[in-house]
């Protein structure tokens, strides 16, 4: 079988990556192409070894009729017949050994009449649990992350090297979001973070080496048991992190209700702590 990849002008219709479903839709669709293929040998090597197709057993060396072994038509005189045999074919059946298949979630369910009950409509995300150990200098507002553990169940692992830098990734974005990443204007509405100089993004010396561990069950709804993985990074690790600082910062009076938590508005926090205190 052959697996190719096509950019947006000559990809099947589809609505493309995103939302943590690129694994959990691409393998439904291989699963899929490859049954119905696999339907379309075993009437081609029924019609060869003149049996039925739910009789065709697929092995190592072709296809075979299930209680006489000795009835065999190899995988490569099947794509003979495919592709350069016609009239050998079952009738009314098209040459060529090619499938499309789109994948639909099975497991959706629609909203109810008293939108009560939304309906589930994505039942195939992954779980994760974050913990940041952080470090703030309530002087300068700092933050310094000691240590992080991150552990996540996305189901099946499909590419466990894949999978890793989906997570760390994810987390260094999280990070970015939690601690320096915003979008700031001025009175007359001009942006005041159009270069890098301005909208800090976190390097190598802001992130540290994380500790990742991985828990699989399978999800019971997908093929292979895959759920998604390439969200629980970046959505985890800025709760975490305003949990980690606060947790900090409480001995302090301080409370964290708004991202990123900046030096400057970490250093004013706790300057109103203070203040209160007093």
């Amino acid at each position: 079988m052959t697996v190719t990849y096509e950019d947006s002008l000559h990809g099947l219709p589809s609505a493309g990556p995103g939302g943590s479903r690129m694994t959990v839709m691409l393998t439904g669709a291989v699963v899929g192409a490859s049954r119905k293929l696999k339907e379309k040998m075993a009437r081609i090597a029924a019609h060869v070894l003149e049996a039925a197709p739910e009789d065709i057993v697929f092995g190592a060396n072709g296809a075979s009729v299930r209680g006489a072994s000795d009835k065999v038509v190899g995988y490569g005189d099947i794509g003979l017949k495919a592709y350069w045999f016609k009239l050998d074919l079952p009738a009314g059946m098209e040459s060529g050994l090619e499938a499309r298949h789109t994948y639909d979630h099975p497991y959706l369910t629609p909203p109810s009449a008293d939108r009560k009950d939304l309906g589930s409509f994505y039942p195939m995300m992954g779980h994760g649990a974050h913990i940041p150990v952080v470090e703030v200098n309530p002087e300068t507002g700092q933050v310094r992350i000691l240590r992080y553990v991150a552990v996540h169940d996305v189901g099946t692992i499909v590419n466990p090297k894949s999978l890793r830098g989906q997570i760390a990734g994810g987390i260094t974005q999280g990070i970015g979001m939690a601690l320096y990443e915003q979008i700031l204007y001025d009175a007359e509405g001009q942006p005041l973070t159009g270069s890098f100089m301005d909208y800090l993004l976190p390097t190598a010396q802001e992130v540290p080496r994380f500790e990742i561990g991985h828990v699989e069950t399978p999800s019971p709804f997908t093929e292979y048991g895959v759920k998604g993985g390439g969200e629980g990074g970046r959505m985890i690790a800025p709760a975490a992190l305003a949990s980690a600082v606060e947790d900090a910062l409480a001995p302090l009076g301080v409370t964290i209700d708004e991202l990123p938590m900046t030096p400057e508005r970490l250093a004013t926090l706790v300057g109103h702590a203070r203040a209160r205190g007093r």
